[in-house]
Order: C-alpha cells, then sequence, then structure tokens
C-alpha cells in the first residue's frame, strides 16, 4: 500500500489530469476533435449538436483548470479532499449522464473507448484523495 500511496500524490494526479482534461477540451472546442461525430456518428448529427459539445468542453475547461489549481497551490488535507470532491464529482456526472442519454446511442456513453480514460483519472484522483486524507 505504501508504494501505491508514494506514486499516487495528489498533487501530481490532480495536476497530470487537469492538464489531460485541458488538453481534450481544447481539442474539442477547437473541433480538432469532432466531438458532435464521435457522440452522434459521422450522419448523424448537425451544428446544434457541435455547439452543445463544444458547450460541454467548455464547461469542463473550468474544471480542468480547478484541477490543475488544486494540484499546485493548495497542500495537505485539503488538496486531498478536492481530489475526492473532482475525482467522485466526475465520476458522479458521468453516471448522470449515462442515465440520462438511456438509449440514445449516445457514442460518449455507449462504448468504453469514449469514457474509459476520463474514468481511469477520476478513479485515480478519488483514490489519491482518500490514501493522503490524513496527511496535514
Amino acid at each position: 500500500m505504501d508504494a501505491i500511496k508514494q506514486y499516487m500524490k495528489p498533487k501530481w494526479v490532480l495536476t497530470g489530469v487537469g492538464i489531460l482534461f485541458t488538453i481534450f477540451t481544447l481539442l474539442t472546442y477547437a473541433e480538432i476533435m469532432n466531438a458532435a461525430e464521435t457522440g452522434w456518428g459521422a450522419d448523424n448529427y448537425d451544428e446544434r449538436d457541435v455547439f452543445y459539445e463544444k458547450a460541454w468542453a467548455a464547461t469542463f475547461f473550468l474544471v480542468a483548470l480547478i484541477t490543475i489549481v488544486s494540484g499546485q497551490f493548495i497542500e495537505g488535507r485539503a488538496q486531498a479532499i478536492l481530489a475526492i470532491t473532482i475525482g467522485g464529482g466526475n465520476i458522479f456526472i458521468f453516471l448522470l449522464t449515462v442515465l440520462a442519454a438511456g438509449d440514445l446511442g449516445y457514442g460518449y456513453t455507449d462504448s468504453a473507448a469514449n469514457w474509459g480514460l476520463p474514468m481511469i483519472c477520476a478513479t485515480c484522483m478519488l483514490v489519491s484523495g482518500f490514501l493522503h486524507l490524513e496527511e496535514e
């Protein structure tokens, strides 16, 4: 357990995940990654879908910035609590999104290839926070 704790420090998990989230949100917003096509299929999306995917990316950009700031400028128990909150919050948002998507065939909830990395990142934040919760 000590080895896992040593490598899963909230500072670096939060910072690394925040950087990944920043890159992906900017790629989505700039339409370098076509999120609407991934979500709805090549022949099944319109400009409103593009707008909603960009709006979702813009919202997650704030989460990415908060994650980086939490990793770089907060320490100890407060940082661990933020890692738990951000990681758990992302998992909760994903579960709500899955429930909202239902049987729409939305690519980001139907394919583990699309949701796997974000959920691994969120789980790592959550675990790193719990591992370091007792630190001052």
